[in-house]
């Protein structure tokens, strides 16, 4: 096994945490956004029509 200097491995560390904090953050971002237009939108009076 080819071995990685600690500086290198800390450097991988952040990058990896950072990335997956970063879709995290988007992710919960994106929910949030969906929720809204969904309460914002009126309700539907009646049931749906189908066909």
């Amino acid at each position: 096994m080819v071995h990685i200097p600690a500086v290198d491995q800390a450097f991988l560390l952040v990058l990896i945490v950072f990335c997956l904090g970063t879709c995290l953050v988007r992710a919960f971002w994106e929910l949030e956004q969906a929720r809204t237009r969904r309460l914002a939108s009126p309700p539907r009076k009646g049931p749906a029509k189908r066909g």
